[in-house]
């Protein structure tokens, strides 16, 4: 690192001499101590010394000088960097001269001539001191709006965060207020009313109950499932513990699971994932995803309607699709699908209900696992959910 400059200025070379000799004795180790006998080559000097980036903490200057006097050179200086401080060293000066340094150049000190050494010394040592503790202010100051302007941005990053809590709390609460209390009002009327009139109720009818009840209480689980799974995520209790996987027995173990529900509906399910695929994500998030994704699409398909599991290479990853030519969605509904504070539930095509948590839960699982999800869909002729997972090596 380069040596500052203290820089004097004075017409009659002993002077500066004497000036030098007795600086540099006191500041030489630390200090470049350089002279100029006029203010027009002071001024140069000192332009050159700021253009290559050098700081000069102290300035002293004689008065009366031929061409430039120093009250001007002082002010000069002053204009270009108000920081170095500025001594005006003279026998001659005028209370005028004196004024107009203090006034344009801040001047710091006015010492006499002859001076005392001691005197002299003393003084640059304090100039130099409260130059640098100027200069640590500064940095101190910059460093300062640096950090509110940091602490601005992280609260208005945290409130927004805070914001899409209280959204997702709300609409958590709402689910629950809501959607749970619908079918648990199912179960109990269905249940109530078998229990009342038992004996009246035909075989038949009664089967039918059951199965009602059945089938209301399937839904209730798979809605509890996913508010409990979507609630840890939430907290970050949920954890990526990735390892190697065959996608496709996952997709086997959910589509026995959803089976009987496709089969009510007399839905064809193509699964035509290949058996060599190996992925590398969270094999419990994976399921839960294709168990909601394989769910919607048998929700929203016509009775007799087909679905379709299909994989592709896509890079360093796998792209899975679930695609059905069910209902389908207008864009205003595909594009508010992941809009927690929205409404989108849906009913399915034999009035199942939905609250649409599980694409919210998809959309954050596969995103934890390095993927993407997306969606493709035109009303009336069916919807292909996509995402995408890392290869195993």
């Amino acid at each position: 690192m380069k040596k500052q400059t203290i820089i004097c200025v004075d017409d009659e070379e002993i002077i500066l001499e004497a000036i030098q000799e007795q600086l540099e004795s006191t500041f030489g180790d630390e200090y470049n101590i350089e002279t100029s006998d006029s203010g027009e080559d002071a001024l140069e000097f000192f332009k050159e010394l700021l253009d290559e980036g050098q700081q000069v903490p102290v300035i002293i200057s004689d008065y009366i000088m031929p061409g430039m006097k120093g009250d001007e050179l002082l002010k000069q200086i002053h204009e270009l960097s108000p920081e170095s401080l500025k001594i005006l060293l003279t026998g001659q000066a005028s209370i005028e001269g004196i004024s107009n340094a203090i006034n344009n150049a801040k001047l710091y000190r006015f010492i006499s001539k002859p001076w005392d050494k001691n005197d002299l010394v003393l003084t640059v040592k304090q100039a130099v001191k409260s130059f640098l503790q100027e200069i640590k202010i500064r940095k101190q100051n910059t460093e300062l709006l640096e950090l509110n302007a940091s602490l601005e941005e992280q609260v208005i990053e945290r409130t927004e965060e805070l914001r899409k809590a209280n959204a997702a709390k709300d609409k958590f609460f709402s689910i629950i207020a809501h959607d749970l209390k619908s079918p648990f009002n199912a179960l109990l009327g269905l249940s109530e009313a078998m229990l009342e009139n038992w004996q009246e109720i035909p075989d038949d009818n009664k089967i039918e109950f059951v199965q009602d009840i059945n089938k209301a209480s399937k839904s209730t689980y798979n809605l509890l499932q996913n508010l409990l799974e979507w609630s840890r995520s939430q907290t970050g209790k949920v954890k990526v513990e990735a390892s190697e996987f065959s996608p496709l027995e996952i997709v086997n173990d959910n589509l026995e699971v959803l089976k009987q529900h496709a089969d009510s509906k007399k839905i064809t399910i193509a699964n035509e994932l290949n058996p060599e695929i190996k992925c590398f994500a969270d094999k419990n998030m994976i399921s839960t995803v294709f168990r909601n994704l394989i769910s919607n699409a048998i929700k929203f398909t016509h009775p007799n309607g087909t679905i379709k599991i299909t994989s592709f290479a896509k890079n360093s990853h796998y792209e899975f699709c679930v695609t059905d030519n069910g209902i389908g969605m207008d864009e205003a509904t595909k594009n508010s699908l992941f809009n927690l504070s929205s409404k989108t539930q849906r009913f399915g095509t034999s009035h199942e209900s939905g609250t649409g948590l599980g694409l919210h839960l998809c959309k954050e699982f596969v995103e934890n696992n390095k993927g993407e999800l997306s969606v493709i869909s035109k009303e009336n002729e069916g919807s292909t959910f996509c995402f995408t997972l890392p290869i195993a090596h």
